[in-house]
């Protein structure tokens, strides 16, 4: 939420607001599929916590050039990338640590429940980097964003995991490695399934999210205030659906829920691009991060359930490359989509295209 108000703060420009989206997201399309080799061939816990301490690092620099007064377009573009660097590597090691938890049966409900802390932080995070921004500034926002990574690291440092049963496997050369995982995952019919539906959902759902500082001021004449209340919204309409994901009402038929998700992101964005005031943008934020979590849940659990352990860092990574990095250019597209057709015609032919991905895929499964 900081890093989009600032973008906004510093150029006003909803283009600029989609190219610091992804930027940090950039890294994730060609770096993630070669971490999700390099997570196969280490503990999945020792990446997690390298990766933690480059963020707080990357968090609290940014704090102290802001709060130094030396922060411009240039800086906060690179810093987001550096981001984007660390990311890349961080959510491949973070979903490998999975299966050393729990066990499969447990896969949808440990997914649901993960996504429920992260979706809870959407949700309380932007109502108090609103409430910092105001009355204290951008700056301490970054900073104490930076200590919320501390007792992270701290929880993974104390984790017992039993590797015995799990040995390292055995190297090849590097891009045999990609390949073979790539192959598996073009050549599996329901992994790709998973994939193809993420992407719509993420291309076109989030690359709208991303847009949000651009859509507050723009469609709403709001300020930080505004933007913070869309973004709780999206939060708590994603804690709502990854809280029903963990339920057993939801644990039946997990294909129909990825489609039937895919097609409620369709309708949230069409409804987004009919609202007129905050009352109605808020309610359809809310269905589009309740259906985004329906997709984003769903495919994951989907993914992990039918893997197979030895290839479970490289699939995963692709599962996560296209979760995080079709934001990015699902934002750049829609972040220059407003400045040529305008925010209503960008939300209907973001919708329009969701539609027609989730259409193909369901008759595409009707053959299988």
């Amino acid at each position: 939420m900081t890093i989009g108000w600032h973008a906004w703060q510093l150029s006003e420009s909803a283009f600029v607001v989609g190219l610091v989206s992804a930027v940090q997201f950039i890294p994730v399309i060609f770096l993630t599929p070669f971490f999700g080799v390099l997570v196969d061939r280490i503990r999945a816990q020792t990446g997690f916590m390298v990766a933690i301490v480059l963020m707080c690092i990357i968090a609290t620099t940014m704090g102290a050039i802001t709060l130094h007064g030396s922060m411009s377009t240039k800086i906060l573009l690179s810093l987001s990338l550096a981001h984007g660097f660390v990311v890349s590597f961080y959510s491949p090691a973070r979903l490998a640590l999975l299966p050393d938890l729990v066990p499969k049966q447990m896969f949808q409900s440990s997914v649901a429940i993960q996504a429920s802390t992260f979706n809870l932080s959407r949700f309380v995070g932007p109502a108090l980097a609103g409430f910092v921004i105001a009355y204290w500034g951008i700056g301490w926002a970054y900073l104490i964003n930076a200590t919320t990574y501390l007792p992270v690291l701290l929880s993974v440092s104390l984790l017992t995991i039993d590797h015995a049963g799990k040995p390292l496997r055995k190297k090849r050369p590097y891009l045999d490695e990609l390949k073979e995982g790539l192959r598996y995952t073009r050549d599996h019919p329901q992994i790709r399934m998973a994939i193809l539906v993420s992407l719509a959902a993420a291309f076109f759902g989030r690359g709208i999210l991303e847009l949000l500082p651009a859509f507050s001021a723009i469609t709403f004449q709001g300020g930080s205030n505004v933007l913070a209340a869309l973004m709780a919204a999206a939060g708590l309409g994603a804690l709502a659906g990854s809280i029903a994901m963990s339920t057993e009402l939801l644990r039946v038929r997990l294909r129909l829920l990825i489609i039937s998700g895919c097609f409620c992101v369709a309708i949230a964005l069409a409804a987004f691009g009919l609202a007129r005031n905050l009352y109605t943008g808020i309610a359809a934020i809310a269905l589009l991060g309740l259906a985004s979590t329906f997709v984003s849940v769903g495919t994951q659990t989907l993914v992990q359930l039918r893997v197979e352990d030895r290839l479970r860092g490289r699939v995963i990574s692709l599962w996560s490359l296209v979760s995080m990095g079709a934001p990015a250019i699902g934002s750049v597209l829609g972040g220059w989509l407003v400045g040529s057709l305008g925010p209503g015609a960008t939300k209907f032919t973001y919708a329009a295209g969701c539609l027609l991905i989730v259409i193909l895929v369901a008759r595409g499964l009707r053959r299988h």
